[in-house]
């Protein structure tokens, strides 16, 4: 080392702490002005909820309606989505596949972190740079209204414009943090920040001669994986992926006229819309406390049965997961309502987590689903279809996981003592507690399925009955409602930010043409069906492993919808079973991702949840094979119902 580098690596560590110091005061204001944003977006949020239930009410009522509702929505939600963006950063939401990096040293963490950090910056840069290119290009307007979209279009750049700031804040912060623990990483860390940035750049300027477009599409795939190891946010590496070999396949002016539609279209697409909404519904349950009621009539009804207060816990699950349609919030509500009470009766740990953690999955099967929502946008299916096909499989796997229960607490009944039998009074008072919530549920999915409302319009219903319920129950206080709010800003932009980067993905992947080539080439191998279902089957089990539902459902609908047209398969059954397979994945050891939030809720070893586990992984086994057996038990509701 000269001496001129060990002068600079000796005072580093005190340029960069000075720097950190200085700057602390106006990243104390940024991170204020970003939570101000994102609730002033939530108040655009309540102001759309407010609209689509006028819209309803006047339209069934007074036989009138409000014009317009369809783009004020759509303008709204990029609002809505841009305004909280920044503010998910500061509070580390966005998605991140932690599995490798979890496992470094604590040097080798901060290094990384500061390395996906830059690559991060980068994205957004591109983002605010082709997001202010589409709006100088272009002079569109709403239909009926005639709003023009370009302040719109520039209120995208503004917020990844507040994205970058504290992205920029987070990089300083990281640097400084390397710099004092050892100020020779200084250098390694700023070489794998700028390099790689530089070389996708060239890679992106330069459309690749020679090469297949099969053989890029499968580099891109390859390269979209590994950014997902090093930890990179999922959403900027699917951005980041979809850029780069777009533009190597179709060179770099096509390339950044599609990234600037992107992020425009994709958080002004009316067809998510329901996603927000049910998001919001979801929240508006968890924080008015109705999974409590759901799991008292459960533990009433179920609590002196042979495991009764666990099969209370997966009954308990499906209903609020009927009302929620999430997964995660489902796993987090039920376990603080009911883990405590199986603990206090002696139930055993064994018994209580894996219950609580693999019952929760139910909730992407009973509608109102995220997952189905997601589904039915991508391989463009009736999400009303979707939601009745969800029913009896997610009554299947109850019964499993119920069957399951008994039959481990037959075999060893030390794991849950039994319960003395509530009185029928105690019984009915319980169900009466929890009508009102479950006449909702019936009320909005009923009216989505009878053409009563549109799924958006369902989720409007939803999100304003749920909160109206709450006030009139005084469930909910002022602070109750800004936290559902907060909660609901965060999780709806970690989910619109991943859905960005899947659409500028998807676009890459229509380029490439895999899917309609894989397809093509199953069919030519005339392959048989239940080969090729299995095949699908173990890659989502294996990539499960290492990815969050969400982004692994918006990789793999694109590529294997096709292959299920190939074989004609019913896509609303195929549908099902990718839901079913995503709450597989989400309980399998050694990385389904419900088993390390369960570990931290209950705060138990990581081996007694791997343990847990294993009797439901087996009850959804069945339920999955009992799916792919006999299809009809996902086809036959919605067709009875049509």
């Amino acid at each position: 080392m000269t001496s001129s580098t060990a002068n600079f690596s000796a005072a580093s560590p005190t340029m960069l702490t000075r720097l950190e110091k200085a700057l602390e005061p106006a990243a104390g204001g940024l991170e204020k002005f970003c939570k101000y944003l994102s609730a002033a977006g939530m108040v655009i949020f309540m102001i759309m909820v407010a609209l689509t239930f006028a819209d309803v009410f006047l339209r069934y009522f007074f036989n009138n309606s409000l014009n317009g509702t369809v783009e004020i929505t759509e303008l709204f939600m990029v609002i809505v989505f841009f305004s909280s963006v920044a503010y998910t950063q500061w509070t580390k939401n966005h998605v991140v596949m932690d599995v490798l990096t979890a496992s470094m040293k604590p040097r080798r963490q901060n290094m990384w972190a500061c390395v996906t950090t830059f690559w991060s910056m980068a994205v957004t840069a591109l983002c605010i740079w082709t997001s202010v290119r589409y709006g100088q290009k272009t002079s569109s307007i709403t239909g009926i209204l005639l709003i023009p979209l370009e302040p719109f279009i520039y209120f995208v750049a503004f917020g990844f414009f507040t994205l970058l700031l504290t992205l920029v804040w987070d990089f300083i912060r990281a640097l400084a943090r390397i710099s004092r623990e050892n100020g020779t990483d200084i250098w390694l860390t700023l070489l794998l920040s700028i390099l790689p940035v530089l070389a996708a750049w060239h890679f992106a300027a330069h459309r690749m001669a020679g090469m297949s477009t099969v053989a890029i599409g499968i580099i891109g795939i390859v390269v979209m994986f590994a950014l997902f190891l090093t930890g990179m946010p999922v959403a900027f590496a699917l951005m980041a992926t979809g850029f780069i070999f777009s533009g190597m396949l179709r060179g770099l002016p096509a390339a950044v006229n599609m990234y600037g539609k992107a992020m425009y279209s994709t958080s002004a697409s009316y067809a998510w819309a329901p996603l927000m909404f049910f998001m919001l519904m979801g929240y508006f349950c968890f924080y008015g406390d109705f999974g409590r009621d759901l799991y008292t009539c459960a533990r009433r009804w179920l609590g002196h049965l042979r495991g009764g207060l666990a099969q209370g816990s997966v009954c308990a699950c499906a209903a609020f997961g009927a009302v929620v349609g999430d997964v995660l919030s489902g796993s987090i509500a039920m376990s603080a309502i009911a883990l405590p009470e199986m603990r206090n009766n002696r139930y055993d740990d064994t018994l209580a987590v894996g219950t609580l953690a693999c019952s929760s999955t139910i909730g992407a099967l009973i509608p109102p689903s995220t997952t189905f929502i997601l589904y039915g946008v991508l391989a463009e299916q009736s999400i009303a279809d979707l939601f009745m096909a969800g029913v009896f499989p997610g009554l299947i796997c109850t019964f499993f996981f119920m069957l399951v229960i008994w039959f481990m607490v037959f075999r060893k009944p030390e794991l849950a003592p039994r319960l003395p039998k509530e009185p029928l009074a105690v019984r009915l008072a319980s169900l009466r507690a929890a009508l009102p919530i479950i006449a909702l549920f019936v009320l909005v999915i009923g009216g989505i399925y009878g053409g009563m409302f549109t799924p958006t319009e369902g989720g409007g219903i939803g999100a304003a009955g749920t909160l109206i319920l709450a006030l009139l129950l005084r469930r909910m206080t002022w602070k109750s409602f800004m936290e559902s709010l907060s909660s609901s800003a965060r999780f709806i932009t970690m989910c619109f930010t991943v859905l960005t980067g899947a659409t500028a993905l998807g676009a890459f992947m229509t380029l490439s043409r895999i899917p309609q080539l894989l397809a093509g080439a199953i069919a030519s191998t005339g392959m048989p069906g239940w080969l090729t279902m299995c095949a699908i089957i173990v890659v989502l089990l294996f990539l499960g492993c290492f990815i969050p539902a969400m982004p692994l459902l918006l990789v793999c609908v694109p590529i294997f919808v096709p292959i299920a047209q190939v074989y004609h398969w019913d896509l609303i059954w195929f549908g099902v079973v990718m839901a079913l397979m995503m709450n597989m994945a989400g309980i399998t050891p050694p990385f389904g991702i419900n088993l390390f939030v369960m570990k931290g809720l209950a705060e138990v070893p990581l081996s007694v949840m791997y343990r847990s586990s294993v009797p439901f992984v087996i009850a959804l086994t069945i339920s999955i094979l009992i799916v792919l057996a006999f299809p009809s038990t996902a086809t036959w509701l919605p067709a009875a119902l049509r």
